[in-house]
């Protein structure tokens, strides 16, 4: 079944379908690459490479970034096949809390670079890495483990489908496409959120307030209790555009619910100050392409 591809080609994101040569050319090397990774690299998605060597190309095309900037996250949707998502790890434009050594693993690992392709299948997997543009350091890779959800949710293959690129961001912040999904509000409000209460945090610390007084702030502007309930994501549509206000409101909870966790594992005074390191995280300066 022939595959119709939405691309985002002006920004230099380019979907290949299978009906032609070059897709060909490109699967092989992803097949190549996945059979030949270095020791420390992530697990591979269940079913990845024997779904090339079996050449399943129904359901799929090849993303090739011929941008000059690396990709850091992408949501996209198969049309008739009830798929959709993001297919990096937004960690890379959100890097709140995290240690340099994983920083660096993740700006390898989970972007795509200039000249970089992964392989798209309407289950929801997204195969490759950039081992087809550069090997990676030693501080790139893992010595102990890595966690990996892998999977994919399956589709109908003998139905026609249409793969879409919906909004990209690229790791300097630069956002392109539609965005029917919000990934725009989603990665902006809980950059917002994070970035407030690492503000709050350093008033706090600065006036020598009990640390108990920042998280009752915190439980009062997200609507988080200790029970550390939070409610369901908001449901996108691709048929209408995306309803800021909810996005905002879970965003922001998600947060309240990050900060109630670490002050249960790291304790008040601890939890405090690290949350006020975040206002020292790398964040790009977010703008639309």
């Amino acid at each position: 079944m022939a595959v119709v591809c939405e691309d985002l080609a002006r920004y230099g994101l380019v979907l290949v379908p299978p009906s032609t040569t070059e897709y060909f050319e490109l699967l092989a090397d992803i097949e190549h690459r996945l059979q030949t990774r270095p020791a420390g690299s992530p697990p591979v998605e269940d079913g990845a490479i024997s779904r090339i060597s079996e050449h399943d190309t129904s359901g799929s095309a090849i993303l090739v970034n011929r941008a000059q900037v690396a990709i850091a996250t992408i949501a996209y949707v198969w049309s008739f096949s009830g798929s959709f998502g993001p297919g990096t790890n937004p960690s890379v434009l959100l890097p709140f809390g995290l240690d340099d050594r994983l920083k660096k693993r993740n700006a390898y690992w989970n972007t795509i670079f200039p000249g970089s392709k992964r392989l798209m299948t309407c289950d929801g997997l997204l195969i490759g890495d950039n081992t087809d543009v550069r090997s990676p350091a030693t501080d790139e890779l893992s010595h102990g483990g890595w966690w990996s959800a892998g999977g994919g949710s399956g589709c109908d293959r003998s139905k026609p489908l249409k793969l879409t690129l919906d909004g990209v961001f690229f790791v300097d912040g630069g956002f392109a496409g539609p965005n029917r999904l919000g990934t725009w509000e989603q990665t902006t409000f809980a950059a917002e959120a994070y970035l407030a209460f690492a503000a709050l945090a350093r008033e706090v610390r600065g006036k020598g307030t009990p640390p108990a007084e920042f998280f009752v702030h915190v439980q009062t502007l997200t609507g988080q209790t200790d029970e550390g309930r939070f409610p369901p994501p908001p449901v996108p549509s691709v048929y209408r555009p995306p309803d800021p206000e909810p996005i905002h409101r879970y965003e922001q909870h998600m947060v309240g619910w990050h900060i109630l966790n670490l002050r249960k594992s790291l304790g008040d005074e601890t939890a405090v100050a690290r949350i006020e390191a975040w206002a020292d995280a790398p964040v790009p300066k977010f703008h639309k392409l």
